[in-house]
């Protein structure tokens, strides 16, 4: 779209709209799950709204569309936490503040592009409320995260909400087509990606999925019995692999999914269909309310991961709740 990669073609249509019509806001929350183009998307909506010719906005053709597209337009600023800092903290945004007083180099617009919004520490965010109340006309800010309501309430009704939902599978299938023509998984990839065209990416990229992949589902048996060594196994395990914690837990959840469904007579529907024998045995064993109570607590751990709790205990709280 516009030369950008993008999966929610109306919503930016939409937005690209405003943008020509001169009623584009001040504020900004792109939110979804990583690997939906939220990025992609802010880029080009900054692109729109610093472009030349705004009724034909972005028109790919002037200087600021050329550069916005090369990612060296003095008119779009990129804030982002400190390297080797676990949140976000008021630094960067003290800086982007001054930054504000500054009128732009040759734009209408000056945009900000703040990423991980989610790890925005509430002085940061607290900081950031009076360029949000009396922002100079023209600045924008384009906040990114994977949850709103991980921003302050006061952030977020000062900014206009635009929430990036998973996109249908065959916009998944076509994407996964057209950068990867030999992947020989195709349909399995499709379904476990969700509706998220960026995790094809991380599957296809890393050798040692498959094999990350057979480990973890083989802890769901374990997951769902009444023995709390089990539970401690399945803690030394995600200890043991604790930077794909993450991951480990969207396996786990989409193998409980899969099991849960098939219980109630909807296993046709179910992702993991290589594994479809072990997965009508576990739905034969185990009642419906154990399994849901296991996806539930697996859920909470995930949650808490991202809080930066120790992977090993966020999952062995989970674990230990199930038995």
């Amino acid at each position: 779209m516009y030369g950008y990669k993008v999966f929610h073609t109306e919503i930016m249509q939409n937005l690209i709209n405003a943008v020509r019509k001169g009623m584009s806001a001040n504020a900004y929350i792109f939110y979804g799950q990583r690997g939906l183009g939220r990025h992609e998307a802010a880029k080009l909506f900054a692109s729109a709204l610093v472009c030349d010719r705004q009724s034909a906005a972005p028109c790919g053709e002037c200087r600021s569309c050329i550069e916005s597209k090369a990612g060296t337009n003095p008119d779009i600023i990129y804030v982002q936490r400190e390297k080797d800092k676990a949140s976000f903290g008021i630094g960067p945004i003290r800086a982007m503040i001054a930054d504000c007083q500054k009128t732009p180099f040759y734009a209408k617009r000056k945009v900000y592009i703040i990423d991980e919004g989610d790890l925005l520490t509430a002085e940061a965010q607290n900081a950031f409320l009076k360029s949000l109340e009396e922002p100079p006309e023209y600045a924008v800010f384009i906040i990114i995260c994977e949850q709103a309501e991980n921003l302050l309430e006061t952030v977020r009704s000062r900014s206009v909400k635009i929430a990036f939902p998973p996109v249908s599978d065959s916009v998944v299938r076509g994407y996964i087509e057209e950068k990867y023509p030999d992947e020989s998984r195709l349909d399995f990839i499709v379904k476990y990606c969700a509706g998220i065209p960026g995790a094809a990416d991380e599957i296809i990229a890393r050798e040692d999925f498959e094999q990350l992949r057979e480990e973890t589902l083989s802890l769901v048996p374990k997951l769902l019995t009444k023995n709390k060594v089990h539970a401690y196994k399945i803690a030394e395990y995600v200890d043991k692999h604790k930077d794909n914690a993450q991951e480990i837990c969207d396996m786990l959840l989409l193998y409980l999914r899969d099991t849960l469904i098939t219980c109630m007579g909807s296993g046709r529907r179910i992702i993991n269909t290589d594994k479809s024998d072990k997965i009508n045995i576990l739905a034969s064993t185990y009642s419906p309310q154990l399994i849901a109570k296991a996806a539930d607590e697996i859920l909470f751990a995930k949650k808490m991961l991202q809080k930066y709790i120790k992977p090993s205990a966020a999952v062995l709280h989970a674990a230990l709740k199930i038995q």
